[in-house]
Formats: structure tokens, C-alpha cells, sequence
């Protein structure tokens, strides 16, 4: 990958549900559509879309280095894991 590339969008902004946050859960669904990244818990009890939040995603590597692994997610894809440590399906975003 090339390494400009890696750096610019680890300095980008990417949505997140209330819930990775406050690191309450942690990111088990990430999307990318149309060149926005969304990293979320997965779960479907969020108290609005009001409560999402923008974070640095290289905040978000920081907490999860796993993340590091969706860095070449091509757009219009999503990924999911049942937990940490387990691996990320990919799949066409719907």
C-alpha cells in the first residue's frame, strides 16, 4: 500500500456510534461508502444518529490495531467480526 495514501486517511475523520466513544463496546462494523468511513459496535440500540460522533481514525488505531487491517477496505464495502480477535468478513455494502 502505498505509504501517502496509509497516512492520509489515517489523518481523516470517520464516524462513530456512541458506543466506541465512550470504548463502552468496541468497533465490530466498519463501513466505507463513497470515501466516508463509519466505525461501529454493530448493535442495533443506539438512541439516535444524533449521538454519532467524528473521530480521528487514527484515534481509533490506537485503541484497536486491528483496525490497521481494513486500511485497504475499497469503498462501497463493509466489515464485520463477532468480536476482537476474530477475523474481518468483507462484503458489498448493501
Amino acid at each position: 500500500m502505498n505509504v501517502r495514501r496509509t497516512n492520509d486517511m489515517i489523518e481523516r475523520g470517520a464516524l462513530v456510534c456512541e458506543h466506541v466513544f465512550d470504548a463502552s463496546r468496541p468497533v465490530l462494523l466498519v463501513s466505507h461508502e463513497g470515501g466516508d468511513w463509519q466505525f461501529l459496535c454493530g448493535g442495533v440500540d443506539h438512541a439516535s444518529r444524533d449521538t454519532a460522533r467524528v473521530v480521528g481514525i487514527n484515534h481509533l488505531f490506537d485503541g484497536d490495531p486491528s483496525l490497521r487491517e481494513l486500511l485497504d477496505l475499497p469503498a462501497g464495502w463493509d466489515a464485520e467480526r463477532a468480536k476482537i480477535g476474530e477475523a474481518w468478513a468483507r462484503k458489498r455494502s448493501q
